[in-house]
């Protein structure tokens, strides 16, 4: 007999994937669509640590079972694991020039002999879909008042206090009020040689913003999109680069994007 489950649920978009299939070749788009998975690894039947990932065409959606066995057993953590996963995915595909939306919320969802469904799944797409408006996931903040009644959303190695300021790490607040993952920062504190390959990173991704966006001047929906990720880039700079002569090129300037003059003017 179906039922639902409780479950953490992340929906997932890959931004302008119709131009991605026409302007590039198919291994370079089954790579994409393979690094919405590689997270998930191994066992990915939502019962042990990995997520439930469901995947078709340019979407997935990720559950993570609050009442799984390996959950049940011991919390390992579940909303800090899910951020984390979704924060290293997004720094990889941004870095190959994919762009991502979607949100993160916890829920109702049945997803038994391939039937997705519940009011769970519902709210996860309506914060892709409405709510999200930039490449950015969405934190729906019911999950953080979920987290004060119940503790499998944390691991049972630390108290509340401790595990919201772990996944206070992974957040930031956008400028209308919404949490978000902080893919540069959780990227960049999980890669490898911080100081080289942080460096390289930060440079191709302004690289891979400024040639979406290109020497444009009129502002649409698509280029909004990058604008706001040329901003998300520029204000982690400032929080957590130094600016010297080494660093300097890292940030986007007005004179390489002039419409940044037009959003960072008070008198506008």
């Amino acid at each position: 007999m179906a039922a639902y489950r409780k479950a953490l649920i992340s929906f997932i978009d890959i931004l302008g994937f119709r131009q991605i299939v026409g302007s590039r070749n198919c291994d370079e788009i089954s790579t994409a669509l393979k690094t919405m998975r590689q997270f998930s690894e191994g066992d990915d039947s939502g019962e042990e640590f990995n997520a439930r990932v469901i995947q078709f065409s340019d979407s997935i959606i990720r559950i993570r079972p609050l009442d799984s066995k390996t959950n049940e057993d011991g919390g390992y953590g579940t909303l800090f694991h899910e951020l984390l996963d979704i924060g290293m995915m997004q720094g990889e595909l941004a870095n190959n020039n994919i762009y991502i939306r979607g949100g993160v919320t916890i829920g109702d969802i049945s997803y038994e002999s391939g039937n997705i469904f519940g009011p769970g799944f519902i709210r996860a797409y309506d914060l892709e879909s409405k709510i999200a408006n930039y490449p950015r996931i969405v934190v729906d903040r019911k999950i953080f008042d979920a987290m004060k009644i119940d503790k499998r959303l944390y691991s049972s190695h630390n108290d509340l206090d401790d595990e919201i300021g772990y996944i206070a790490r992974e957040l930031k607040r956008g400028s209308d009020g919404i949490h978000f993952i902080d893919y540069l920062r959780v990227t960049l504190n999980n890669i490898d040689d911080p100081h080289i390959g942080g460096h390289f990173f930060l440079k191709q991704h302004k690289t891979n913003i400024l040639g979406n966006i290109k020497s444009t001047s009129e502002l649409d929906g698509e280029t909004g999109k990058y604008l706001w990720a040329a901003m998300y880039h520029n204000q982690f700079l400032d929080s957590e680069i130094e600016r010297n002569e080494d660093t300097l090129e890292l940030w986007i300037t007005e004179e390489e994007l002039p419409l940044l003059e037009t959003v960072l003017d008070r008198r506008v």
